[in-house]
């Protein structure tokens, strides 16, 4: 638990952990799907990259949201939802990876 005055910083670390994940992999999802569909394949895996991290961002907002409207009271208190969020931020983050990887090998492949 963090006290009142320490509790904007965290706010900003759980933020980055929270959020930049699942925005980079929307992102690098999109381009996934998008590549693959300009070379007339279903995408059926970017599509679900895509709503994973809508669904992962949208969570990770509202806990966030959650704690900023109670952090002048109490603080921060970690508990185990903050552990979910971060294990949605982490599949997020592989997602992206994943998304990356794809992208780079079939960058310059002709079909």
């Amino acid at each position: 638990m963090t006290s009142a005055e320490d509790s904007l910083p965290a706010l900003y670390i759980l933020i980055a952990l929270f959020c930049v994940p699942p925005v980079l992999s929307l992102q690098a999802s999109i381009r996934w799907f998008r590549h693959v569909r300009k070379r007339g394949r279903p995408g059926v895996w970017p599509l679900l990259g895509i709503a994973v991290s809508v669904v992962a961002l949208a969570f990770n907002l509202g806990v966030i949201g959650v704690d900023l409207a109670t952090s002048g009271t109490v603080g921060i208190e970690l508990g185990q939802i903050h552990a979910w969020t971060l294990g949605l931020s982490w599949i997020c983050f592989w997602i992206w990876i994943v998304a990356l990887v794809w992208l780079r090998r079939h960058r310059h492949k002709v079909y």
